[in-house]
């Protein structure tokens, strides 16, 4: 077969010409993809790749290749046969340069075909390198990698493509003078008859949206997704649930020796009463798994007493929980978890040195494997967690691999080999990876080590917040997200781990573990609790009844909807600074959608709910919130939804709001509240509606009531339920806005006075310390300008874009200005309000009846501010809020994690050279909360107990001086 390159209308184009006499053509494939083959005098060629019916890729390519001690070898070397051929799979056997081959391509998944190659050699062999990819062609190329190896190539041809990738953790891929090829390099000897089957290659279509979330399309971001679940069965078709240890929380490593903190019981085998309650915990939480053991590494004959972790394990499967230990890949044991750290020489197997310590090394290999795999079959242990992982090219030439770049697949084939031992102590075996440079293998990893939770918790980025375990679930979430679309990983495979081991934050843990959890399952259906026990000791009991019951009810929810958890869908902005994500879990009409507001700041979006989102259904849906409240919401289409438009929606700031969403009833046979939690019952001739709200806020709802109903024509609230003290009696206003025989919509404004959230509306003058201080600025600044903050969000500026990362505000030319993000106030005393209201069918109609949606709108897009680019960097600023009520300096205050809190978060923070506040004239002490994970990061705070700041107005002013270094 023979091609003529055309050039028509200035675009090239390969055109084939029909086979000549003699050639057998081969097709393997579906509707979707296939690829072209033929066999002509005695060699096999690839010619061509189909994508949906029309051909995306032409080219002559060699079906693979070997580089080995006695030169090149391919199929054109010999002679081929066709064995069989269909449309689903194909088999050619054929002998070259002494070499029995035999190569299959199988239709593995719809537009997906796998090719695999077995090779028997006639006499010793050295396998140096194997390519089964090689083809020369026109069309534009791109490969994905990361720095230690090449993940695919992709193809794009228009709006269609194809990928191209090796079946393992591992692959060069070459680009020159347009031949592509992908290989990899065994250094492998065969002896003569000895088959090896190599590793298998799998080439598929991509379907190309022409948008690009990070590095590549999203489809083939999408098709490399479905490719990693397909390829290989998963191990694991339900959520993964791990709790991890106590012993970290208990021991600290100093001076090369261990140092508890538990008093008389320093180790858990001391301490069987503290582990058997953790263990009793953990099930109640809805945890499945349990890393708690030192591995074997980390212990001596006898101590741990065999005999007690068994009876622990025992103890443990019985209440649900599956066991497990520990392992350092790189390093064997853990500092922090060895007591025998300082008796090293009495345990030599254990000192290995570091050019022993590689897993390209078959002796290191052998022996880590034998002590891992023997000690959880030993225990019955179900779960291991792989630590601190450091492959990097290795130049010792003892170890049997290449030196250089291509030691890196000797180890991983041997960390391969590792996790293939481990998962076969049993089904439920569970290898759990952490810190190391794990991130480095994906996607194809995942295969062996599906559990992916890739470090441990740190902090990169300049988050803003007071809560450590928050800012760790925003990093890991963001970690999560970037690494799906550029390495391809499935959210299904990774995992966070919310870790309660910071608990110095000030804003404390039990206001910020439920966001945590809900933006972890937003992403992924897998959750670990890291050291959860001693946060949880700490709490009150009615606390640790909310803990427990939240947990245990949303790992219910994820097993329940486990199916909807192997696709997330992302439409939102990427995770940062300023902006919001949206993500989806659904199929047909219904499904779940998660918007994630990390901000101190609230936000509205739109959200699409159609094929962007995973519903591929038609017709009416209601939207039912799950969290932070339960009830039908009112949107801005009315109580139904259209599927296939897009729905502007509200974001409380540090919030994440689920969504549900199904089919509309067909028939309304009781009243159905929308727009507010609680309940509409039957009253005599009229109804009642029961609900709560925070004081001082004001809601929209609507009730719709069965066919035939009487329109509802006043609205009274009862003043009895609850009953309110005279002394702090308030009203509760409520207006009919429409009403008809089958709905009514009200307005309400829950009783007393709201309580402070975000402070966005400022009055700003540029000015220096001292001639803002002659001037009274502290009291209020003079000859301001009103401004909104942050400046940088819901503006219409192409330069500006979100998430608001330094990178990006120096790219978009903010100034110290918009490095200013307004302010908030964190736990403001306030209280619901629970509130009935008569709904009587007496009374005048209304005169104008309104249409049945909420009051919720997108905000208008302002241009970007002239000030937001100035470069003076000295700046007064002025805002207000009302507290309903406030501790006093001669009362009794709250403990300090209760206490009220002003929040000043900047994006560029360690510009800040200078701040200062004051309230209604008195200065405030401005702090700096230092993460303890990365202390060359904050945020900005003040504390508002103690202070001038009183029940009723505030004023508060600030100055900075962020001026730009000369």
């Amino acid at each position: 077969m023979k091609m003529i390159l055309a050039v028509i209308m200035g675009v090239v184009t390969l055109l084939p010409i029909q086979p000549c006499s003699g050639e057998q053509l081969v097709n393997i494939g579906d509707s979707a993809f296939g690829i072209g083959l033929s066999v002509a005098d005695g060699a096999l060629h690839e010619r061509q790749c189909d994508a949906f019916g029309s051909k995306v890729l032409e080219y002559d390519g060699a079906p693979w290749s070997l580089e080995t001690d006695s030169g090149i070898i391919t199929p054109g070397n010999g002679e081929c046969r066709v064995v069989h051929s269909n449309s689903q799979s194909a088999l050619f056997e054929g002998e070259s340069a002494g070499i029995s081959w035999r190569l299959s391509y199988e239709l593995t998944g719809r537009g997906m075909i796998t090719k695999s190659l077995a090779l028997t050699p006639s006499k010793m062999m050295l396998l140096k390198r194997i390519s089964l990819w090689s083809a020369r062609s026109t069309v534009d190329t791109i490969v994905a990698q990361t720095s230690l190896q090449d993940i695919a190539a992709f193809y794009r041809n228009g709006n269609r493509g194809v990928f191209v990738s090796l079946d393992f953790p591992y692959s060069d891929i070459a680009r020159k003078d347009g031949l592509l090829t992908v290989s990899y390099p065994p250094f492998e000897k065969i002896n003569p008859g000895e088959t090896l089957t190599c590793h298998s290659l799998t080439v598929g279509v991509t379907r190309l949206t022409g948008h690009s979330s990070y590095d590549y399309d999203d489809g083939e971001v999408d098709a490399m997704d479905s490719y990693i679940q397909n390829r290989f069965k998963p191990r694991f078709e339900r959520p993964m649930f791990i709790s991890t240890c106590i012993n970290n929380r208990y021991t600290q490593l100093g001076g090369g020796a261990v140092f508890y903190t538990m008093k008389d019981h320093p180790t858990l085998s001391f301490n069987p009463d503290l582990l058997k309650r953790e263990m009793t915990l953990l099930p109640k939480l809805g945890m499945e798994y349990y890393q708690v053991w030192t591995g074997p590494f980390d212990s001596v004959p006898d101590d741990p007493d065999p005999a007690y972790v068994k009876s622990v394990v025992a103890f443990g499967n019985k209440i649900g929980l599956r066991l497990g230990d520990y392992s350092g890949c790189n390093s064997v044991f853990c500092g922090h978890y060895n007591e025998y750290c300082k008796t090293l020489a009495d345990y030599p197997e254990w000192h290995l040195t570091n050019s022993d310590a590689c897993f390209g090394n078959p002796r290191f290999v052998d022996f880590y494997a034998s002590q891992v795999v023997a000690n959880c079959k030993k225990y019955g242990f179900q779960i291991h967690c792989l630590d601190f992982l450091n492959i990097q090219p290795c130049d010792n030439p003892n170890h049997g691999h290449p030196i250089g770049r291509e030691s890196v697949y000797a180890q991983i084939s041997g960390l391969v080999r590792i996790l293939k031992g481990l998962n076969s102590v049993s089904p439920d075996m569970m290898t759990w990876s952490n810190s190391g440079n794990w991130s480095q293998f994906l996607p194809k990893i995942a295969w062996w080590n599906e559990n992916l939770y890739l470090t441990d918790p740190c902090i990169s980025n300049p988050w803003q917040g007071l809560n450590m375990t928050r800012l760790l679930d925003d990093a890991r979430r963001e970690q999560m997200v970037s690494l799906h679309y550029s390495t391809f990983v499935p959210y299904r495979c990774l995992s966070n781990c919310q870790y309660f081991f910071c608990q110095n934050s000030i804003v404390p843990d039990i206001r910020n573990f439920e966001y945590g959890a809900l933006s972890t399952i937003a992403v992924t259906p897998n959750l670990t609790l890291g050291e959860v026990r001693p946060w949880y000791d700490s709490l009150s009991a009615a606390d640790q009844e909310r803990v427990q019951s939240f947990y245990k009810h949303w790992t219910d929810f994820l097993k329940t909807n486990f199916q909807l958890w192997k696709k997330t869908y992302c439409v939102g902005e990427r995770p940062g600074v300023g902006a919001v994500e949206i993500y989806g879990h659904a199929s047909g009409s219904s499904g779940f959608v998660f918007i994630v507001n990390p901000n101190y700041w609230g936000r509205t979006v739109e959200v699409p709910l159609g094929a962007r989102l995973g519903f591929s259904g038609r017709g009416n849906v209601e939207v039912k919130e799950l969290y932070p409240t339960q009830q039908l919401r009112l949107t801005a289409q009315g109580p139904f939804v259209s599927l296939g438009t897009t729905v502007p929606f509200y974001i409380e700031p540090q919030q994440v709001l689920v969504l549900q969403i199904s089919p509309a009833p067909a028939n309304i046979t009781k009243p159905r509240l929308y727009g507010l939690p609680g309940s509409v019952d039957v009253q005599g001739d009229g109804y009642v509606l029961k609900t709560t709200g925070m004081q001082g806020v004001s809601r929209r709802c609507t009730i719709l009531l069965p066919r035939g109903s009487k329109s509802v024509l006043s609205a009274k609230t009862r003043p009895d339920v609850p009953k309110q003290p005279k002394r702090l009696w308030s009203a509760t206003p409520v207006s009919i806005v429409e009403t008809s025989p089958e709905s009514l919509t009200l307005d309400i404004t829950f009783r007393r006075d709201p309580a402070p959230g975000e402070l966005r509306n400022w009055k700003a003058r540029s000015c220096d310390l001292a001639t803002g201080l002659s001037g009274g600025f502290s009291n209020g600044v003079a000859d301001a300008a009103e401004m909104h903050f942050p400046l940088f969000v819901d503006v219409d500026d192409a330069g500006v874009k979100l998430p608001m990362w330094d990178s990006n505000a120096d790219s978009t030319d903010l100034g110290p200005l918009a490095n200013f993000c307004g302010a908030y106030i964190d736990n403001a005393f306030q209280e619901e309000q629970e509130t009935w209201i008569d709904l009587e069918t007496t009374g005048a109609p209304l005169s104008k009846p309104s249409e049945l949606i909420s009051n919720k709108s997108l905000p208008g897009i302002a241009p970007l501010s002239s000030e937001a680019k100035s470069r003076n960097g000295n700046w007064w600023l002025q805002t207000s809020f009302y507290l309903p009520f406030m501790y006093w300096a001669g009362g009794s205050e709250p403990r300090i994690e209760d206490h009220t809190i002003l929040v000043l978060p900047f994006i560029r923070k360690d510009r800040v050279a200078t701040i200062k506040a004051w309230i209604n004239g008195v200065p405030l002490d401005v702090r700096d909360y230092r993460y303890p994970r990365n202390r060359g990061l904050g945020c900005f705070y003040v504390d508002l107990v103690g202070t001038a700041a009183h029940g009723g107005e505030n004023t508060v002013v600030v100055y900075f001086d962020a001026s730009p270094k000369q």
